[in-house]
């Protein structure tokens, strides 16, 4: 038996759908956005899942599983999986957890330990942690039985995740596609929009002219 979600339960009753106990506001919005530019950038050439369960079936019993924030998987299609399962499927070639508060003490803590070690165990090649409120990224190397930590930063620039850039300061996360663009979502394009039509009306105004009149 293992525990979820502070209850006992069986392999038989071993949950489907990973939710994360962890998440905060900050944590869902990297996240999504983060899946929503992957999945641009990559396109066809690799499969990008989030919030997955990964089961491992190496003879335990129950199977060890995690809850993976982001997987890509190359070369794999969409399908009717609801939990993607190893060695059945290709062990995948990046994962990535985005971090809150909740994942430095306690349970939270216990539970990213436990994901890195699987990961590894399992040939993970490339492992990614993004923590936005601290404005910290870290980036792990398998190989092949383990993860080896690197130094976090505040920029990750490597080629696992397609030529996408991260770039972090505490509670902001900006993302740059592999043209040096950056990316934004409709709701920042709105902001964005909105303020340089305030500053032009500014302009406007200290030049005497009503903005209303062009």
């Amino acid at each position: 038996m293992v525990l979820y979600d502070g209850a006992m339960v069986t392999q038989a009753t071993l949950p489907d759908e990973a939710v994360d106990m962890t998440a905060s506001e900050l944590h869902q919005y990297v996240l999504n956005r983060l899946v929503d530019v992957l999945r641009l950038i990559l396109g066809d050439a690799a499969l990008v899942l989030q919030e997955m369960f990964v089961r491992v079936s190496d003879g335990s019993n129950p199977p060890d599983q995690v809850s993976a924030d982001v997987m890509i998987l190359p070369g794999a299609r969409p399908g009717t999986r609801t939990v993607y399962r190893v060695p059945a499927e290709p062990v995948p070639a990046v994962t990535i957890e985005v971090l809150s508060a909740a994942n430095y003490k306690g349970d939270g803590r216990d539970d990213l330990i436990h994901k890195r070690a699987m990961f590894g165990r399992i040939g993970v090649r490339t492992h990614i942690e993004i923590d936005p409120e601290r404005g910290q990224v870290t980036a792990w190397v398998g190989d092949g039985s383990a993860l080896v930590v690197g130094e976090p930063a505040n920029r990750y620039d490597g080629e696992a995740l397609g030529g996408l850039s991260i770039e972090l300061e505490p509670g902001q996360v900006r993302l740059w596609l592999p043209n040096g663009q950056e990316f934004t979502d409709a709701a920042t394009e709105l902001t964005q929009a909105n303020e340089r039509a305030a500053r032009l009306a500014a302009a406007l105004r200290q030049a005497g002219i009503d903005p209303e009149s062009v």
